[in-house]
């Protein structure tokens, strides 16, 4: 069966990792570490052929945006999710600003369709000067940099994982984590968006359906044969990663630790110096995103 390639929730493949990125789908396969287990890898079949489709995730695409044509010519049928929060820099130090993210957004949607570019006000973060009125103003300046070109936006409220908890308090004052809190920002950020004539959607946690937000499908294979522009027959089953996910099943080829954006409410990234070695020692020609030593077998 053809597998969707997730590129990457664990990092930021297409800002910090593209030259690795075309080299593994040049060479047909890659290798990604076992996230319980980094002594173990999983060898995944990057041909044409065996791939449905590549979901894009990142905050910075002009890295691989003007390697498009080549993933078009090699056959490979791809769409964004394009994090936009806006945050200030003490927050989110790495992301472009608005004006050069919005161009790019702007950019792939013409290129592309609107369809195919998912914007992502994500994670929505209340404290310190972040209240429920910074985010529909912030969402509103996004909103009018965009130009009408986006057609989909995915809310979601920040997870309180260990470290983006300490982080955010280090950071913010007042940092809520209740999901409660979040409902009445995220219905009017919601609110806001479809007057725009977005469709609004949520990733699935706990406050989505008080906020009378549906939950979406992130990876999406009806939308990748859309733009294949091909029917599906039989999509793949479910990921069930979290309770309330609706994605389907997809394998992700990237790495834990590995981002070096320095984004303060990440998930992916324990260690922020940790993840800046591992960029600065990674070896664009090696089969997998990190490389301490070699892999028996290949």
């Amino acid at each position: 069966m053809r597998v969707i390639v997730s590129a990457s929730r664990r990092t930021d493949i297409p800002a910090f990792y593209t030259r690795w990125f075309l080299r593994r789908l040049q060479e047909g396969f890659c290798l990604y570490p076992n996230p319980y287990d980094p002594r173990r890898h999983h060898r995944v079949d990057l041909r044409p052929e065996s791939v449905l489709g590549l979901v894009l995730w990142t905050r910075d695409p002009r890295p691989l945006m003007r390697h498009l044509g080549w993933l078009d010519r090699g056959g490979y049928t791809y769409y964004f999710q394009f994090t936009l929060n806006g945050y200030p820099r003490c927050l989110d130090p790495a992301s472009p600003g608005l004006p050069q993210a919005a161009r790019a957004f702007r950019e792939l949607a013409e290129r592309l369709g609107p369809d195919r570019v998912i914007w992502r006000y994500d994670p929505v973060i209340l404290g310190g000067e972040l209240d429920g009125e910074w985010h529909l103003r912030n969402l509103v300046r996004i909103m009018d940099a965009l130009g009408g070109t986006a057609r989909r936006l995915v809310l979601s409220a920040v997870d309180p994982y260990r470290r983006a908890r300490a982080a955010l308090h280090r950071t913010l004052v007042g940092v809520s984590f209740d999901p409660a809190a979040y409902a009445a920002t995220l219905a009017r950020l919601a609110e806001e968006a479809g007057r725009r004539g977005l469709a609004v959607q949520g990733c699935c946690e706990p406050g989505l359906a008080a906020a009378g937000l549906e939950p979406g499908r992130c990876v999406d294979a009806e939308l990748l044969a859309e733009a294949a522009g091909r029917p599906l027959h039989s999509p793949p089953p479910l990921h069930r990663q979290r309770e309330g996910c609706l994605c389907h099943r997809s394998v992700d080829i990237g790495a834990y630790d590995t981002c070096p954006a320095g984004c303060v409410y990440c998930y992916a990234v324990k260690s922020p110096a940790r993840a800046r070695a591992a960029h600065a020692a990674h070896d664009p020609d090696w089969p997998c995103l990190t490389c301490p030593s070699p892999i028996p077998g290949q």
